[in-house]
């Protein structure tokens, strides 16, 4: 889901949802896009194509964002090469054009975007050394193609999992991964060389990374690592220069319900007063819980809790606003007659969130978004111009779903 801007109240082009088919789908495999219209309801899909009608929709696992003048890119690997990433840029009605780098790209792929619409790509290099280097590429608000290539030392020894990247307002980025069992970062600052490796801590299996980077040379990593059937939740809040120090345990506990960590957790959002939001899959009473607190220069402040009673809360993502608000959407799978989760039976729902003062985050009643039904790879993202939000998700048959509410709240 992604809405280009310049501001956090100002949308900079059309948004769209964009997501990867596969090969039984009409049009064959690869990338879709559904523009929205103003009032943020989806059209027709299309196969991203060039001026000159010629597809040129990436495959595979994708990844997208906003991108300079009302763009957005889209990443993903080549149709003639699955170990070449390839990334396209364009409004979402069309047409596309492949932005080119310094060198070939690898997966994964990692994108991010900032205030005025800069944008970074992020990637290991391809060839013979691949996971012994990283490759970071930056687009600026004013450019219509990369200013910078910046080739940064990875350990090596292993492929690079769960690439994160953060941009900040000065056109840096903060590339965050987990390889060879370790979280490590490096900061690609806007000029000069990457700052040198950082190792944050160990990863574990499966681990899910979110990063922020502010303009006050600071930055917030979180991550989840996973060790037989026991999840841990990790932040790492940066001294000045983004110098990572001893990361914080948040919570540890057993995975309820024989579930793994869901796919939401963990996520860090800067709302549009600069302040920044953390939620994370937490546990409570034998369930799955969904935990939200704000964090500053002091630490991770007043925690709070989104439960239901004899069920789980699956975090699926959160999103910031326009107004100094947030979405958190999660899903709820029914209860079977043994007591497990009927993961084929989960209903969607979010609640909107706002600051309201001395370090805590007060969210409205939740709605529900979807109705029971299989859920996967939910995703949400509010209009920066109308502050309503659009819920996208994979449903019944692979479908793509969706739900539209509204600034009041009406969908």
């Amino acid at each position: 889901m992604v809405f280009p801007s310049d501001r956090p109240n100002q949308a900079s082009g059309q948004g769209a949802i964009i997501w990867s088919a596969g090969s039984a789908c009409l049009g064959g495999p690869g990338a879709r896009v559904s523009p929205l219209s103003t009032s943020d309801v989806p059209g027709t899909p299309i196969v991203p194509h060039t001026a000159a009608g010629k597809p040129i929709a990436p495959y595979g696992p994708i990844t997208a964002s906003g991108a300079p003048h009302g763009q957005i890119a889209i990443a993903g690997t080549s149709p003639t090469a699955a170990s070449t990433g390839i990334l396209i840029q364009g409004a979402a009605g069309g047409p596309f054009a492949a932005l080119k780098t310094g060198g070939a790209l690898a997966a994964p792929l990692a994108l991010d975007t900032a205030y005025l619409g800069d944008m970074a790509l992020a990637g290991p290099s391809n060839g013979e050394h691949a996971g012994a280097t990283l490759d970071v590429h930056v687009e600026r608000f004013y450019a219509h193609e990369f200013t910078r290539d910046v080739s940064a030392r990875a350990p090596g020894g292993g492929l690079m999992h769960a690439l994160t990247l953060a941009m900040d307002f000065r056109g840096e980025a903060l590339a965050v991964w987990a390889q060879r069992g370790s979280i490590y970062a490096r900061l690609i600052p806007n000029r000069g060389g990457a700052r040198p490796l950082q190792r944050l801590g160990s990863a574990g299996s499966d681990p899910r990374i979110s990063a922020l980077l502010s303009d006050d040379n600071r930055a917030i990593v979180a991550w989840t690592e996973q060790r037989d059937l026991k999840t841990s939740v990790y932040i790492d809040r940066s001294a000045l220069g983004v110098r990572f120090r001893r990361p914080q345990l948040l919570e540890r506990f057993r995975d309820p319900s024989a579930l793994t960590s869901p796919a939401g957790s963990p996520s860090l959002v800067r709302l549009s007063s600069e302040s920044v939001l953390l939620a994370w899959a937490g546990a409570a009473a034998g369930h799955w819980v969904v935990r939200t607190a704000p964090v500053d220069l002091d630490g991770v402040l007043s925690v709070g809790t989104i439960d239901a009673p004899g069920t789980d809360v699956l975090l699926a993502d959160l999103a910031p606003g326009p107004q100094d608000d947030a979405l958190v959407l999660w899903t709820e799978p029914l209860p079977t007659r043994t007591g497990q989760p009927d993961m084929a039976r989960q209903a969607l729902f979010a609640a909107r969130g706002t600051e309201s003062g001395g370090g805590h985050e007060i969210f409205d009643e939740p709605e529900r978004v979807g109705a029971p039904g299989p859920v996967s790879n939910a995703t949400v993202a509010l209009d920066p111009n109308s502050d309503g939000a659009v819920a996208a998700w994979q449903g019944e048959a692979a479908t793509i779903e969706y739900s539209i509410r509204g600034a009041g709240g009406a969908s």
